[in-house]
């Protein structure tokens, strides 16, 4: 079976053995066998060899199996224990190639591994170490009280002048002012180098036990390494972050390599000296290669005010190229054959000094990088990808840093903010499951641990946990003592501040009783009921009207006042001495004393038309005021009842008078044309619920009463027409 020549012949037996059992099956041999006497003889010598050799096959695969015997119902029991030998055959052959593959393998490649110590200096992970940012020469602001203004005080290598790109630019529709990406011009327009666009063969990288990478921690080790990177066409560059003792993040870590030597730069503590390296950076003939730059270009802009030209990102080209997977760990194992280790990844890179195998992990980030670059640019030239691969790199590298506060109203990749969405704290209750009744009090907390984690230069996660911060509203505790229990594990955040927050707490849920949100105006809709105002809703309603009511009296002093100038001619006219005005082209002269006159005229017809007027209502004695009809004198009642006492000869006698049920029209009564229109305030909700004239009808009774004369009984079905034709069903 090794030779292709040999394995052709036995897989065209095998495969032409299942056909023709496929389609034996398929047929009723029992019934052919008994129609014919040679075809059963011939069917029972066939099925008897087959047997035999599947018996051979289960007793070389195990001795001690059972032999099957002849017949359907042998056969049909011991067909279980063909299946196991089957399965055991697939398992032994899946183990033989296995091993096979990994003797090929072991062959082929010789692995490196990172030098993985028994775990990183366990003194640094329990202590507490100082807050680098507290001697940071440029103090950390959180305030985000202008957009973010690059920290450039130099541009090298510019087409648009330093002066041209720092001038703030005025907002627009769905984008707030903000400063542009200062190298966006440059990023578009500048050609990568030649060695880019050819296929060159890969270079070998240093080997990685004969190698150290050189510590830069001063202005002079980094001028030095300046000089030595203006040389190179090609180098790589990562960058390690911390983010939780910290409000935005702190670059850590600085990982620069060549073809022939690594760098580790402290960013820490050259925080405010690193500009020098834009002269690098921004260089369109030094390609920089970064794997996954989609955050590195945020933390050099917004730490260091360092901006990339000529990028080249290994992530977009390996996605290009359909790796099944695009981490840096993956190309690091199947381009450069080097295993490193990750749980390194989130680690404290605050520490200083940094331990041996930390530094290991962070060289080996960029050590084989450019090895792996020379790989996939060859392949993405051989597969035309290449202009695609640049194109994204370079809309990694335009990406620009802005406060949350500035954030365009339409998201985009290109800006990046730490607060991506309005209203964050509604991934919370979607991620919890927290009740939409809650809402208030979630964002009441959200907001001040914000607040709390931007005064302090924390992360918010630090300050309380999204764990914390659901058990807090799921309780809502109102007391210090139940916010210290709500939890366990509490930070020292919470418990210094658990006064403040049982307070926020107890505000926040009556906020929540009295049914109205924090922070907005008191509103009602037009179908409330005045009886569900509370006593708190009256009182502000009653000092707004307060409040307006003496802004309307100012304004109305101060219009009508004497003193006041001229709003047509601005004080070029005395009115304290005299007005000239015109009626019937006859010139009128009008002193102060009038206009006073007229000013209080006016006002008094202000105030009387605001007051009610009031009625007064005569009542003469002797009169009935019981009914709405005027008053008839007591002799004109008598001469009405004799008149109807006296009999008519000429009147028809009725025997029966057929009672006439007449429907009262509903909202009129004898003398509503007369009477005023009152509206009773106490029956507005009877009268609104009411249904508008519509009656229910009677709902019929579903109960059969053979004795009543209205019901006949249940109908007989009626018999359907024989249809003609021809018919048929089918389903859908």
């Amino acid at each position: 079976m090794a030779d292709k020549n040999q394995e052709d012949p036995l897989l065209s037996a095998v495969l032409n053995t299942i056909r023709a059992s496929v389609s034996l099956s398929a047929q009723d041999v029992e019934f052919f066998r008994s129609l014919d006497p040679d075809i059963s003889a011939s069917v029972d010598q066939t099925a008897k060899g087959v047997l035999n050799l599947i018996n051979d096959i289960l007793l070389s695969v195990d001795g001690n199996e059972e032999v099957i015997e002849s017949g359907k119902e042998g056969l049909e029991n011991a067909w279980k224990n063909v299946g196991e030998v089957m399965d055991t055959l697939f398992e032994k052959s899946d183990h033989a190639f296995s091993a096979i593959r990994r003797t090929d393998n072991n062959n082929k490649t010789n692995y490196q591994y990172l030098d993985d110590a028994p775990s990183v200096d366990q003194n640094h992970r329990s202590k507490r170490i100082e807050k680098p940012q507290l001697n940071f020469k440029r103090p950390v602001d959180n305030s985000e009280l202008q957009p973010f203004k690059p920290l450039l005080k130099s541009k090298p290598h510019s087409i648009i002048s330093l002066s041209e790109v720092l001038k703030i630019l005025p907002a627009e529709e769905n984008v707030p002012s903000h400063y542009a990406q200062p190298y966006e011009h440059e990023i578009d327009n500048q050609k990568y180098s030649n060695s880019v666009l050819e296929v060159r063969d890969p270079i070998s990288p240093q080997p990685w036990e004969q190698t150290e990478a050189t510590w830069v921690d001063s202005a002079e080790a980094l001028n030095k390494m300046v000089s030595e990177l203006r040389s190179a066409n090609e180098i790589a560059v990562d960058l390690e972050h911390h983010d939780y003792r910290s409000y935005y993040g702190i670059t850590c870590l600085m990982q620069i390599s060549t073809r022939n030597q690594d760098w580790l730069v402290d960013t820490i503590a050259l925080r405010d000296d690193l500009e020098v390296l834009n002269e690098i950076f921004t260089d369109p003939l030094i390609l920089k290669v970064f794997h996954g730059a989609f955050m590195d270009i945020i933390w050099l802009q917004r730490d260091l005010g360092l901006y990339v030209v000529s990028l080249f990102d290994t992530y977009h080209a390996s996605r290009l190229l359909g790796f099944p997977k695009h981490s840096l760990a993956y190309l690091l194992e199947t381009i450069a054959h080097f295993k490193t280790s990750k749980k390194y990844q989130l680690a404290d890179w605050r520490i200083r000094p940094l331990s041996k195998p930390l530094k290991a992990y962070a060289r080996s980030d960029t050590h084989f990088l450019l090895y792996i670059y020379d790989h996939l640019r060859n392949s993405l030239i051989k597969q035309n990808k290449l202009a695609q691969a640049l194109n994204d790199s370079r809309n990694v590298a335009k990406r620009r840093f802005e406060y949350s506060r500035f954030k365009p109203v339409i998201s985009s990749t290109a800006v990046y903010s730490p607060i991506e969405k309005d209203e964050p704290w509604r991934n919370l209750m979607y991620q919890y499951n927290l009740p939409s009744a809650k809402e208030p009090l979630v964002k009441s907390i959200y907001e001040w641990r914000d607040f709390i984690a931007r005064k302090d230069d924390e992360s918010p996660r630090y300050v309380m946990p999204n764990q914390l911060l659901v058990s807090l509203v799921a309780t809502a505790p109102t007391t210090p003592t139940d916010v210290m229990s709500v939890s366990t594990l509490l930070t020292d955040h919470v418990r210094s501040n658990s006064k403040t927050i049982s307070n926020l707490i107890k505000a926040t849920m009556e906020t929540i009783r009295e049914g109205a949100k924090p922070g907005l105006p008191l509103e009602f809709s037009k179908d409330s009921d005045a009886q569900n105002l509370t006593v708190s809703q009256i009182q502000s309603m009653l000092e707004e009207y307060k409040r307006l009511e003496g802004k309307l009296k100012a304004k109305l002093a101060a219009t009508f006042s004497s003193s006041a100038e001229s709003v047509l001619f601005h004080g070029n006219s005395d009115l304290d001495e005299k007005v000239v005005s015109y009626e019937d082209a006859v010139k009128v002269v009008s002193g102060t004393q009038d206009l006073i006159k007229r000013r209080d005229a006016l006002l008094n017809a202000i105030t009387d038309s605001r007051k009610p007027t009031i009625i007064d209502i005569e009542v003469t004695a002797g009169k009935p005021d019981d009914g709405p009809s005027d008053y008839i004198p007591q002799q004109e009642v008598s001469r009405a009842e004799e008149k109807l006492s006296t009999p008519d000869p000429t009147d028809i006698i009725v025997l029966k008078e057929r009672r006439q049920h007449t429907k009262p029209q509903r909202g009129y009564s004898k003398g509503s044309e007369e009477s005023e229109n009152v509206l009773y305030l106490d029956k507005q909700k009877k009268i609104l619920n009411e249904r508008g004239g519509q009656t229910r009808l009677p709902k019929k009774s579903r109960k059969f009463d053979p004795y009543s004369s209205d019901n006949v009984g249940p109908q007989v079905a009626k018999k359907r027409k024989k249809a003609h034709g021809k018919q048929g069903s089918f389903k859908k």
